[in-house]
């Protein structure tokens, strides 16, 4: 049971952090990764309605207004039309509500949104394989010429220590060490708490 236990890594960080994958097959990959900073990782699924962008608004309001937290927003897709366009709109949309609410602070400051992956440059330089835009996508014609990736092109590894580096710079180092320390600590004691074996 002192296995399973985990210290929250953000408790003390300042910050709010979540991932969202528009690829749901991959997210038990990226908990590999996530898991160790105590990042949750949501599904892209349904991430463009309007619940879903008033949901994430109101969760980055109120860590800032009751907390003193910002929310970082990590986004593993597709480079594509649509993925491009949908992450974007998402920002906008939330940014906007957060205007609106909180007149006095800028949005961007409130809740942060990063594309973690993939980028062109990703897929320029681990020379990943592409495939043009999808005809029957609106977006497409401002692709013209522009080449699409697949976020599961990228190697597991490759994609692990993106997530990491991404998560990391956001992070205290120093809080982060201290927090791995602590939670190996409050192990050792609830090991020697439980029974041993057979016991009780």
């Amino acid at each position: 049971m002192d296995e399973n236990y985990a210290r929250d890594k953000l408790a003390r960080q300042g910050l709010d952090v979540r991932i969202y994958c528009e690829a749901a097959g991959m997210m038990p990959q990226i908990r590999l990764v996530s898991d160790d900073y105590s990042i949750p990782v949501y599904s892209c699924s349904g991430f463009d309605s309007l619940t879903a962008k008033f949901d994430l608004f109101t969760d980055a309001a109120r860590a800032h207004s009751w907390h003193g937290r910002g929310t970082v927003v990590l986004h593993l897709g597709d480079y594509d039309p649509s993925g491009e366009s949908i992450f974007d709109v998402i920002a906008e949309d939330v940014h906007a509500f957060l205007a609106d609410a909180i007149p006095h602070k800028d949005p961007q400051d409130v809740a942060i949104f990063k594309r973690a992956a993939l980028t062109p440059e990703m897929v320029a330089h681990y020379s990943l394989p592409t495939a043009p835009p999808k005809s029957s996508d609106s977006r497409t014609r401002s692709w013209r010429g522009i080449e699409t990736c697949q976020l599961e092109a990228l190697p597991p590894d490759i994609l692990a220590d993106i997530i990491q580096e991404n998560i990391e710079a956001f992070l205290s180092e120093e809080i982060l060490d201290q927090d791995r320390e602590f939670e190996l600590e409050e192990r050792r004691i609830i090991a020697k708490a439980l029974p041993a074996p057979g016991e009780g």
